[in-house]
């Protein structure tokens, strides 16, 4: 992809910006949190105003990125009057969580719109996508090398987490040359394998495994198309305060499984939802196409979606109704 243009186009559109607000998915993980970090120091660099907000919290493991570098998922926030506001690592305003909020605005802001998802809905006004790059941090390290933005140790670790996070530590089936050479080159930059790596990977209490022990005895086989699957229920989540300390990283172990083509995980949320995930790592099968017929998207190898519905598990059974 060629990025110079469009990284003009947002370098141009920033400079004329006066209240930015930066924005990711809801139950953001490393690469959302990484992004809006990453794209934060730009604007400190730049010396431009800006929040970052996300509808949900951020997973404890990734406090060291945020500790000093705060994101608010206070609604309030939206009250401002921001005149550009930049979505990061997310395929539409829905998932965004504000979507509601800008079709109450009269006068609308300019939309940024930074993805690696192939099913991204081109929502922006300014659209830079690479369903090419393992994440969105990737793309945001090569807009900065066409904007020359000279990248930090801190900036450095920050893009280093959304590449992990998105290959599983350079094991998954979309990590590819270009993606080695950008980290290699932000180790240069002063980035700190060791503590991406561990809060990413290493990232389970002993609480957490005995809820994943629960969810993996429900694993289902099917032999016909050899898809495992299984399913997390509210009363996997009573005691926890986020609920991605339970669910992140579970859908890639399970990808991991010897003799499987594909694997699938059905969360129950509130409000009678159902969060399916997609994974696999089989180069003939298509999951993005998968959850596109059921109203969501993502990656060939790693995708999503939503149901109205509720999980029962029945004598160790679990079915939807």
């Amino acid at each position: 992809m060629d990025y110079g243009l469009t990284s003009q186009k947002i370098k141009q559109t920033i400079n004329q910006a006066d209240n930015i607000l930066l924005v990711a998915h809801q139950q953001p993980d490393a690469d959302a949190i990484g992004s809006l970090v990453a794209f934060g120091h730009w604007l400190d660099f730049l010396g431009k105003p800006y929040r970052r907000f996300c509808v949900t919290e951020a997973p404890r493991n990734l406090d060291w990125l945020t500790v000093f570098h705060p994101i608010t998922s206070q609604i309030e926030v939206l009250n401002n009057d921001y005149d550009l506001v930049v979505v990061l690592d997310c395929g539409d305003l829905d998932y965004a969580g504000i979507r509601i909020w800008l079709d109450g605005r009269q006068a609308k802001p300019i939309i940024i719109n930074i993805d690696h998802h192939a099913t991204n809905q081109l929502f922006g006004d300014i659209n830079l996508l690479d369903s090419k790059a393992v994440s969105t941090t990737q793309i945001l390290y090569q807009l900065f090398d066409n904007l020359n933005f000279k990248i930090v140790p801190p900036t450095a670790s920050a893009i280093l987490a959304g590449i992990i996070y998105d290959t599983y530590n350079f094991t998954n089936p979309n990590t590819n040359y270009e993606s080695l050479n950008v980290a290699a080159g932000l180790l240069l930059a002063g980035a700190s394998l060791p503590q991406v790596s561990d809060s990413i990977l290493k990232n389970k209490t002993i609480e957490i495994l005995k809820i994943w022990g629960r969810i993996l005895a429900r694993l289902r086989f099917n032999p016909i198309y050899g898809v495992a699957a299984t399913v997390i229920t509210e009363r996997d989540f009573e005691g926890i305060a986020n609920r991605s300390e339970v669910t992140e990283g579970i859908a890639n172990f399970l990808n991991n499984i010897t003799g499987i083509n594909a694997a699938l995980i059905l969360e129950q949320q509130p409000g009678g939802t159902i969060k399916g995930s997609w994974r696999t790592n089989s180069d003939l099968i298509d999951v993005a196409k998968l959850a596109k017929i059921l109203g969501g998207g993502g990656h060939r190898k790693a995708a999503g979606f939503k149901l109205n519905g509720c999980l029962k598990i029945d004598n160790g059974v679990w079915n939807i109704e």
